[in-house]
């Protein structure tokens, strides 16, 4: 099993758009939304000039199976429901610490909704120290 990162290409951003929402995944995002093809276009052309943001598709034996990111020292990571299970997030994320050395990126947090154990596991397992419970209520 051979896991890489690569550079997101612009030639990658349909990709990581149709991960991002796909319903599964979208509810592990704080912003919970379906994003328009325009949204997500203007969001990573955004980011391009922003010191704070890296990203890379995640390669399993040659094929794109997920997308991992950093923004503001903050890890993003989705991974194809067909490669769970198979320590692709785990390995992926210490290739990102590489990254993050690299980039000069002294430390990372992995923010993780309550009930997304899969995500809580590849940062255990990489040896992330659970730091703060973040609680919150809408009031309208």
């Amino acid at each position: 099993m051979e896991i890489k990162l690569r550079k997101v290409e612009r030639k990658d951003w349909n990709y990581i758009l149709k991960l991002r929402n796909r319903r599964e995944f979208r509810r592990f995002f704080y912003t919970q939304h379906t994003i328009s093809k325009k949204e997500h276009y203007q969001y990573l052309k955004k980011q391009r000039s922003n010191s704070n943001f890296a990203n890379w598709i995640i390669c399993y034996d040659s094929k794109d199976v997920g997308y991992i990111r950093i923004l503001n020292s903050d890890i993003g990571i989705i991974i194809d429901k067909k490669y769970h299970n198979k320590g692709i997030g785990s390995r992926a994320v210490k290739l990102l610490e590489k990254e993050a050395k690299k980039l000069g990126i002294k430390k990372l947090v992995g923010r993780v909704m309550v009930f997304n154990k899969a995500s809580e596991n590849i940062f255990r397992k990489n040896k992330y120290k659970l730091r703060m419970y973040w609680y919150e209520k809408d009031v309208h």
